[in-house]
C-alpha cells in the first residue's frame, strides 16, 4: 500500500495520493468479497456456532451469547448479570442476537465477518511483498491454520475476535519498518492502532501487551534512532487518545445505567485477584514462569505453534520483511514475545491462549509465497491465481477432516440434552426460571428461549475466599426456590452426589426428572473426549 503511494507524494502532491488510495481500495473490493465468501465457507464447517451444527457445546461460548442476549434485552452488564470477560465482547454477542435470538446464526456472521477482516489484514500485509494472487494465497492459508488448530477448538473465543484488530495493527508495524526512511505510517495510524488497543482493552486486557509493544517499539525507534523525542511523545499520546476514544464510551455507559463500579469490579479487581492462579511463587519465579507455561501450552497446537515461530524467526533473518538494520528485523519477535509473555503471566493456561500467535504465521507463508514467486518468475501471475483457486478450495474441503467441530459437533437436526430438557421445561412449566448450578452456562438458556432472571446465572471457577458472592447468591436462588429448574452439569471426575451436599436444599426440595451426556472432545495437550453428565432438576410442587 505504501510502496504504491510514495512516489505520488514525491512527485504530483495530496491529490495524487488519494488518487492513488482510492485506486488501492477499488482494487481491494473483489478481494474482500471473495475473502467474505471464503470465512463464510470455511466457518460453517470449523465453528459449532454455525448452522451445519444443532449447538454450539463450548461453555465459554454459550456463556458469552447468553451475556449478549441479556444485553440486547435491556440488561446492564456486571450490575444486572454477572460473567468475567470485557463488554466489547458481550455487545459483539447481543449483535448476534439481533440477527437470530434462538441460535447461534447470528455469532456465526459475525465470526465470519471478523475472520474476513482477518484475511484482509493478513492480504494487506502480504501485498507488501507480494502480488495479489500470492497475497491471497498467504492470507488464506493463515486463516486455515488459525481455524482447524487445536486451541480454535469449537470456535467463539474472545481471541477469535481480537484476531482481526491485531493483524491490522501487525501491518501497519510491518509497513512501517520495511523501510523506515521513506514509509511514515503518520498520525492516524497512531490513532486507529491505539483504538484497536482500546477494542481489545474491552474484550480481553490481557491480549493488551501486543499493543504496548507496538507503541513502545516505534516511539523508541523514533526517539533513538532518528533522534526525535519530540515526535515519539506526540505519537505516544496520540495512541494513548485512540485508546481513550474506544473506552470512554463504555465508562459513560456504565455511569448511565449505574454500573461503574460493579464493572471495575467485576472486570478489573475479580479477575486480577479471584481468578485461580499460583500464589506461592518469588517474584523472580514469576518472571520466568510464563515463558515455561507458554512452552508447555504449544503442544495444544504444535503445528500453528511452529509456523509461526517459523515465522517470526523468518522475519528475523532474511532480507525479505524489514531493513537490514537489526531494530528493524527484531520488530515483529519483540511484538510477539512481549504480547505473549503479559498473556501468561497470569500463570493460567488454557489451549486457546494460543489463537493470538496465528497472525505471526502469515511470514512463513509469505515466505513460502516469495519463494514460488521466484522459481515461477514469468509465469508467476498465472501460477499465483491458479494457486489462489486451489488453496481456497482445498482449505474448505480439508476441513471437514481436520476440525474439531467436524468430527465431533452433533449435526443440525440431531437431538441434544439441552433440547431434549427444553422440551420437558416447556411442556410442562412454560415459564419455569432456570439457573445454572455449580456450573458455567451448558446452553439451556438458549435451547429454552430464556433470558436468565438472576445475576449469577452460573457459576464461575473464581476462588471462593476472594469473591464469595458467586456461590453464595447460587445457593440463595436453590434455597427459597426462587429458581424453578436447576440444572447441574459436574465437571469429569466431580460427583453429583458432592455438589448437592454442599447445597442440601438442592437435594431435600428439588427432584431430577432428566439425565443425559454434553459430548465434548478436547484436542489439547491429551487429546481426550470429554463426555460430561448433564442433571435437570425440578422444583417439588410441595
Amino acid at each position: 500500500m505504501y510502496d504504491d503511494i510514495i512516489p505520488y507524494i514525491n512527485n504530483k502532491g495530496e491529490i495524487a495520493v488519494l488518487k492513488a488510495q482510492s485506486k488501492n481500495i477499488k482494487k481491494d473490493i473483489p478481494v474482500f468479497i471473495i475473502f467474505l465468501a471464503f470465512s463464510f465457507g470455511l466457518l460453517y464447517i470449523c465453528t459449532a456456532s454455525s448452522p451445519r451444527y444443532a449447538i454450539n457445546p463450548w461453555n465459554d461460548a454459550n456463556a458469552f451469547f447468553t451475556m449478549g442476549r441479556a444485553m440486547a434485552n435491556g440488561a446492564t452488564l456486571y450490575k444486572d448479570i454477572f460473567e468475567q470477560k470485557g463488554p466489547l465482547l458481550y455487545l459483539i454477542h447481543a449483535a448476534a442476537s439481533l440477527i437470530s435470538d434462538t441460535s447461534f446464526f447470528g455469532v456465526y456472521v459475525m465470526q465470519s465477518v471478523s475472520l474476513s477482516a482477518t484475511a484482509f489484514a493478513a492480504y494487506k500485509i502480504s501485498a507488501l511483498y507480494l502480488n495479489t494472487g500470492w497475497s491471497v494465497f498467504s492470507s488464506v492459508l493463515t486463516c486455515f491454520i488459525t481455524v482447524n488448530s487445536g486451541c480454535y477448538y469449537y470456535g467463539d473465543t474472545a481471541e477469535e475476535f481480537c484476531l482481526p484488530l491485531l493483524m491490522a495493527s501487525l501491518y501497519f508495524f510491518c509497513a512501517y519498518f520495511k523501510n523506515t526512511q521513506q514509509n511514515s505510517i503518520g498520525k492516524p495510524a497512531f490513532f486507529v492502532v491505539g483504538f484497536f488497543a482500546g477494542c481489545v482493552a474491552m474484550i480481553k486486557f490481557t491480549l493488551i501487551g501486543f499493543w504496548f509493544a507496538w507503541a513502545a517499539y516505534i516511539s523508541l525507534y523514533t526517539w533513538i534512532a532518528k533522534k526525535d523525542f519530540k515526535k515519539a511523545a506526540i505519537n505516544a499520546l496520540i495512541f494513548i487518545g485512540g485508546m481513550a476514544a474506544a473506552i470512554i464510551p463504555w465508562l459513560v455507559y456504565f455511569a448511565v445505567n449505574g454500573g461503574l463500579k460493579d464493572f471495575i469490579n467485576t472486570y478489573f479487581v475479580i479477575n486480577a485477584t479471584a481468578y485461580p492462579i499460583e500464589r506461592h511463587y518469588s517474584f523472580l519465579v514469576r518472571l520466568r514462569k510464563p515463558l515455561g507455561v507458554f512452552s508447555e501450552r504449544i503442544l495444544a497446537a504444535p503445528v500453528l505453534s511452529a509456523v509461526a515461530v517459523v515465522g517470526g524467526v523468518l522475519y528475523a533473518v532474511t532480507n525479505f520483511f524489514a531493513e537490514k538494520k537489526f531494530f528493524s528485523r527484531m520488530s515483529v519477535p519483540f511484538v510477539a514475545f512481549l504480547g505473549i509473555y503479559i498473556i501468561y503471566f497470569g500463570l493460567r493456561a488454557y489451549d486457546y491462549y494460543l489463537i493470538p500467535i496465528s497472525v505471526f504465521t502469515v511470514f512463513t507463508f509469505i515466505f513460502i509465497a516469495i519463494l514460488l514467486d521466484k522459481l515461477f518468475k514469468k509465469k508467476s501471475g498465472v501460477i499465483s491465481a491458479v494457486s489462489c483457486v486451489l488453496v481456497i478450495f482445498l482449505t474448505v474441503v480439508g476441513s471437514n477432516y481436520t476440525n474439531l467441530s467436524s468430527r465431533y459437533a452433533v449435526r443440525k437436526g440431531e437431538p441434544t440434552i439441552q433440547s431434549q430438557a427444553a422440551e420437558y421445561i416447556k411442556s410442562h412449566n412454560p415459564d419455569g426460571v432456570i439457573l445454572n448450578y455449580g456450573c458455567l452456562d451448558c446452553g439451556l438458556y438458549l435451547a429454552a428461549d430464556q433470558i436468565p432472571q438472576f445475576k449469577h446465572f452460573e457459576t464461575q471457577n473464581l476462588l471462593y475466599d476472594k469473591y464469595p458472592e458467586n456461590i453464595d447468591e447460587q445457593k440463595r436462588y436453590v434455597e427459597q426456590h426462587l429458581a424453578d429448574y436447576v440444572v447441574v452439569v459436574p465437571l469429569p471426575k466431580t460427583n453429583i452426589n458432592k455438589i448437592m451436599e454442599n447445597c442440601p436444599a438442592l437435594k431435600t426440595d428439588y427432584t431430577v426428572v432428566l439425565t443425559g451426556k454434553i459430548p465434548l472432545h478436547d484436542l489439547g495437550i491429551k487429546a481426550k473426549e470429554l463426555n460430561v453428565s448433564f442433571y435437570l432438576f425440578e422444583l417439588k410442587e410441595n
